[in-house]
């Protein structure tokens, strides 16, 4: 349930990231000093320990792995995992530093307000906390581990805001782009269908047997396992009844930070972008330009539409509203104005290094810190699971030795002394399903994988903050289903194709005899339905090819295309019959979103401009650490 929060990198993607990291690392200047054990690195005197090191490469060597099933060790060694988790590594702690030195900060309410949104912990389209700590459980993480992990992934982003902030692009470029993404064009054709030479193109048992062998990987039975296995999960094995008053009381007062949320209030703003270095002549404009806002605001309209047509930032399409925040969350000249407003009032022209303000004020929410009784349950719990979790691998290790030393699954179960834990099994799964289900990384799998019927694993597995005692009951090899099975698909496979090829071939000819310019009278000549660059043409189903063709004609003439083209029926020959400009409704819908995502495309290379300054700028010392020149495990 929780595959939306976990990474799971695509193999595109993963290169792309890697990509990034390795241009930063490139500028970088990296020393490289001998330091005290268990260091790898430091960045402006944060320490990255081993354990760090260790954690963060098992994460992405599994990101690669399910990325990339078949990945072999040679694969694995060419990605250079080493240093692309030392510069990930490295950049954030950069990141935790640049946020420390201005003063960011993940509030209770931000939180929350991610939390509230994900839908894995929804009842009825809602948040609701009993679902929230029972995914958590389901998933062996605590609250207090996943909350600050989710808070420690929000703070680049929060960064991010932050310095681009001022990005801009020029509606007039905008329109030009839109233009020409949006162009659609129509092409006529004529068809010769596939179907009319199926009948001569019947696969020869020689072609069947050559495609089976050739083919054979697609008709692969992946390997599976059967598997019987022990949990110890401290969520599970927790007694929440041993915890006293007296540590209930305790744990309260130590953690009440936790416990309390900021005063907040909820706004809306329209930004007339000008840059805090900006001419004096850019400033007046700017200025005059938000004073003529505010004065029809208070003649009347609606603030809200005034910023949907007006706001220069991401929050225009939403009538500039920005939810609730807290005084911290905002530059100090923005919180002091807003929190100044009463409930519907409209503030004065604000200026920020971003530009001019107008905030409009819409609710307030009084800080609170809740009391000892609203929170017990939940902190009963965590104290619980907290308490479990001490001496969980001598426990693991006790079910273990019962494992290793021939006892059943459920008589070892019961060296760890707690009715909660038991032996279950898997059923007979592939390596995939037995990642999700048993919640275990990809290298575990593979162990698990090549672990031969009969034997249990020399050590525990670890199954986010449980462990697993595995025994494996049943292991199939990968197999290929029999020639017989597949027959029916491969003749099919075959039969199509050839009789593709033979109407390309028909096409070709057509085309050759063309007189003047033109097909032989009484052609059949149909029109496609309006496509785009994309290539997809809905009637046709075509090769991208003919659509990347028809696209490369400057204009509409009589002149058909030289070369025939594939389609799902066939082939066909085509000219290029219509150009099709958006419509300026198309644009209205599409404006204010094209133009916040070309806002952030150019942010995110400003934002990477940045890290990099970072990077150059900071105090980074690479340790000769062993773990620096591991291979992929």
């Amino acid at each position: 349930m929780l595959d939306g929060i976990r990474a799971n990198a695509q193999s595109l993607g993963v290169k792309l990231a890697f990509g990034i990291i390795i241009v930063v690392f490139v500028f970088w200047g990296i020393g490289s000093y001998s330091g005290p054990k268990g260091l790898v690195a430091s960045v402006n005197g944060k320490n990255i320990t081993e354990v760090e090191f260790q954690r963060a490469y098992a994460m992405m060597e599994d990101n690669l792995r399910r990325s990339i099933p078949n990945m072999t060790q040679e694969m694995l060694e060419s990605f250079q995992l080493e240093q692309r988790v030392l510069q990930s590594l490295i950049q954030e702690k950069l990141i935790e530093d640049e946020a420390e030195r201005a003063g960011l900060t993940i509030s209770a309410y931000e939180l929350r307000a991610l939390l509230e949104q994900l839908p894995y912990f929804q009842k009825d389209g809602k948040f609701d906390a009993e679902v929230y700590k029972e995914v958590l459980s389901k998933n062996h993480i605590t609250p207090r581990q996943f909350e600050t992990d989710q808070a420690k992934s929000m703070l680049p982003a929060k960064l991010q805001r932050l310095v681009t902030a001022g990005a801009y692009v020029s509606p007039v470029a905008v329109k030009a782009i839109f233009d020409y993404a949006a162009e659609r064009r129509r092409v006529d054709y004529i068809l010769f269908p596939a179907s009319v030479h199926k009948d001569k193109a019947a696969p020869s048992e020689d072609d069947i047997v050559k495609t089976y062998e050739a083919q054979s990987a697609n008709f692969a039975v992946p390997p599976s396992v059967n598997v019987e296995f022990i949990r110890l999960d401290p969520a599970v094995m927790g007694d929440p009844s041993a915890v006293t008053e007296e540590e209930l009381r305790a744990a309260y007062d130590a953690r009440l930070a936790q416990f309390t949320e900021e005063e907040q209030i909820q706004a809306r703003h329209i930004l007339i972008r000008v840059a805090a270095n900006a001419p004096e002549a850019e400033v007046k404009k700017a200025e005059e330009e938000i004073k003529a806002l505010e004065g029809r605001i208070r003649g009347g309209e609606d603030f809200a539409e005034v910023a949907k047509k007006h706001g220069q930032d991401g929050t225009a399409a939403q009538g500039g509203d920005l939810g609730w925040f807290a005084a911290g969350q905002m530059v100090p000249e923005f919180s002091k104005a807003a929190f100044a407003l009463k409930d519907g009032e409209v503030s004065a022209p604000v200026r920020t290094q971003f530009g001019f303000h107008l905030i409009k004020k819409e609710g307030h929410k009084a800080a609170v810190t809740h009391s000892f009784d609203e929170v017990k349950d939940s902190l009963r719990a965590d104290l619980a699971t907290e308490a479990a979790s001490h001496g969980l691998e001598e426990k693991a290790d006790a079910v273990l030795a019962q494992a290793l030393a021939g006892k059943s699954m459920e008589e070892a179960a019961s060296a760890a002394a707690s009715k909660s834990v038991k032996a279950e099994q898997t059923g007979s799964v592939s390596a995939e399903d037995l990642g999700e289900k048993l919640n275990i990384r990809e290298v575990d799998v593979q162990n698990i994988m090549a672990s031969a019927a009969g034997s249990v694993l020399d050590s525990p597995v670890a199954s986010g903050n449980a462990l697993l005692v595995v025994k494996v009951l049943e292991s199939k090899p990968q197999s290929v289903k029999p020639l017989e099975e597949v027959r029916p698909l491969i003749v099919e496979f075959l039969t199509g194709q050839k009789a593709a090829e033979m109407a390309m071939d028909e096409a070709r000819k057509a085309r050759a005899a063309f007189q003047n310019g033109k097909p032989a009278e009484g052609a059949v000549i149909k029109t496609s339905e309006p496509f785009g660059r994309d290539g997809n043409i809905a009637d046709l189903i075509a090769d991208p090819a003919l659509a990347q063709a028809a696209f490369q004609v400057p204009v509409v003439s009589d002149a058909w295309l030289n070369e025939p083209y594939r389609v799902q029926d066939g082939a066909v020959l085509a000219r290029l019959s219509a150009i099709e400009a958006p419509s300026e409704e198309e644009w209205k819908q599409a404006e204010a979103q094209m133009v916040e995502r070309l806002r952030a495309d150019r942010a995110s290379v400003a934002y990477q401009i940045y890290l990099s300054q970072l990077g150059a700028q900071a105090s980074i010392k690479m340790y000769n650490s062993p773990l620096l020149s591991r291979k992929g495990s």
